[in-house]
């Protein structure tokens, strides 16, 4: 509630009362999006003692997800108009709460809850900007920037708070604790029910803007970018501190400074959603993510091992990820005419972005595994963001995706 008072302040409910719930609801959403994930990082050692799991099977617990919002992504519209956006939310928030709940019974049960995680999580990241572009239109930035908000806070709370909720009431507990609050969340969407609608495309809109998404110019741009900011950000939250182990720097601190990466986060997920959205032009801020993306990963290449000096990469490289993620989704409402076309454009551009977030930790891991240097990975995430600028700006001289 002090999120939503906080917003409230600002303005964004001037709207009508019926408005308010689904609001809350959307900033709600945003908190167990990404902590059901970040809460098992810290937790890996436990699970494995107590499953005897594989280390490939542990891999697997941050992987499924990911390849669950790959695939899945592209077909989610599909649902939504059989079924509505606001029941088709319901219907995941169900699922999400069985599988954190039944995810720590037994080795078997960890996938399986892990796979229901990752179905639940992948309908909601492609539905949120759709309803959000459909109830909230003349307020894309302040709604977005709640969301984004309340993702990136509780995200950092997750991986902070687990270890010690486990160390006080055991692992399994902790988990399943996930489960009880997204329980709270699915009663407060109950009254969203009464919006809910599906999707229709408007009279005057072209049928092929929603079924032939694959084939529009402009889409691809929008999954290029998505897909390279999910590769950069996955890419640096995974391998951030290997790099600074690698280079003498105690792991303690590789931990701390991954810490300041995430709280970083919190002003970008707060403030791009807005700017994006305010902004007649969104042309300087890509310029300026992008360049912060620079000069974040060229000042990895430096091996300084500086508090100070990877102190201020790390926040760098927090607010440059986060920001681009957060002028994703602000696009995925500002360049579409109805909610149809965000679901399907959220649909193509996070399955392609999370398939890349999947594969391209991983094949970096390889790579490192031959070279035993990071200067050529750094390299290339560089002109990653080399070509995600290019198709950002591509995307900003557009007036929707489909022009």
């Amino acid at each position: 509630m002090l999120i939503l008072d906080k917003f409230q302040k600002a303005g964004i409910l001037v709207m009508k009362k019926r408005y308010r719930w689904l609001l809350l609801g959307v900033v709600l959403i945003g908190i167990c999006l990404r902590m059901p994930m970040t809460a098992v990082p810290p937790l890996l050692d436990n699970i494995q003692q107590s499953f005897q799991l594989a280390p490939s099977l542990l891999g697997s617990l941050t992987t499924i997800p990911l390849l669950c919002f790959a695939v899945l992504s592209p077909f989610v519209p599909r649902l939504a108009r059989y079924l509505g956006n606001e029941a088709a939310i319901f219907v995941a928030l169900v699922l999400l709460t069985i599988g954190e709940f039944v995810r720590t019974f037994t080795a078997n049960w960890l996938l399986i809850g892990t796979l229901l995680l990752g179905i639940a999580i992948a309908i909601t990241n492609v539905l949120v900007p759709a309803v959000i572009a459909d109830h909230f239109p003349k307020k894309i930035g302040s709604v977005t920037s709640a969301y984004t908000f309340s993702m990136t806070l509780f995200s950092a709370i997750g991986a902070g708070a687990s270890a010690p909720l486990a160390q006080k009431i055991g692992w399994q507990p902790a988990l399943q604790s996930l489960a009880f609050l997204t329980g709270v969340i699915l009663l407060f969407w109950l009254p969203n029910l009464k919006l809910n609608h599906r999707l229709i495309e408007a009279p005057d809109a072209k049928k092929a803007n929603t079924r032939s998404v694959w084939r529009v110019r402009g889409a691809w741009l929008m999954t290029l970018m998505m897909g390279i900011q999910s590769l950069l950000f996955y890419t640096v939250l995974t391998w951030l501190p290997k790099i600074m182990s690698s280079r003498s720097v105690p792991t303690t601190t590789s931990g701390l400074m991954l810490g300041l990466f995430q709280l970083a986060a919190l002003p970008a997920a707060y403030l791009i959603p807005n700017w994006a959205a305010k902004a007649k032009r969104q042309r300087n801020l890509i310029l300026v993510l992008c360049t912060t993306f620079i000069i974040g990963l060229a000042g990895l290449l430096i091996p300084s091992r500086s508090l100070w000096y990877l102190g201020i990469l790390c926040v760098l490289l927090g607010l440059a990820s986060t920001g681009a993620f957060g002028l994703c989704m602000t696009l995925f409402s500002l360049k579409t005419s109805t909610a149809a076309e965000t679901a399907a454009i959220s649909g193509m551009a996070q399955s392609a972005g999370y398939l890349l977030a999947a594969v391209g930790p991983v094949s970096f891991g390889m790579i490192y595994g031959v070279l035993h240097s990071w200067t050529l990975l750094l390299i290339l995430l560089i002109i990653a963001v080399v070509i995600m600028l290019l198709s950002s700006l591509a995307i900003e001289r557009r007036k929707t995706f489909f022009d």
